[in-house]
């Protein structure tokens, strides 16, 4: 009877000491965590490249509000959008469309601050087109909500309704 007692506080050992074969492993990692933005130079300045969905929304979480940033091509937006920046942490980088469009912008969560951005200061926003934009409440000009010593050239909304 002892052996059959040792045996089993033997296995139950090895089991409890190795873990029974389960490794914790790390959550995976979303596509924004592992987001790495390739950058260029224009003039004297480098610029974040923008290529995708992730990319943009990475801005003021993985990379600063305060950053330069230019998109490489055309972005369809697949999800419910974040305006980039508020009152409290508004953008202040430079932000180029470099004359390519973000399709599909849909804001439906009211609140002061609803467009592309919610708010930039002392920002630079040229060349972005929004095409097929969606935003649940009137506004005059839904690239930028708030805007403060803000420069914003050569960007249009066009909606095809």
């Amino acid at each position: 009877m002892k052996k059959y007692v040792l045996a089993a506080i033997s296995c139950c050992m090895i089991l409890v000491c190795s873990g029974c074969g389960v490794q914790d492993s790390p959550p995976p990692a979303t596509e924004q965590e592992n987001a790495v933005l390739e950058t260029t130079e224009l003039g004297e300045d480098e610029y974040y490249l923008l290529k995708t969905e992730s990319d943009l929304q990475a801005i003021g979480v993985t990379y600063p509000l305060s950053g330069n940033y230019v998109l490489a091509n055309d972005i369809t937006l697949s999800e419910e959008w974040r305006p980039i920046g508020s009152s409290e942490a508004p953008f202040t980088g430079v932000f180029d469309g470099n004359g390519f469009c973000i399709k599909n912008l849909t804001v439906t969560n009211k609140s002061d601050e609803m467009g592309f951005f919610g708010a930039a200061k002392d920002a630079n926003i040229k060349n972005l087109v929004l095409e097929d934009a969606h935003i649940d409440v009137l506004m005059f000009f839904p690239i930028v909500s708030k805007a403060e010593n803000t420069e914003i050239t050569n960007c249009s909304v066009n909606n095809p309704n």
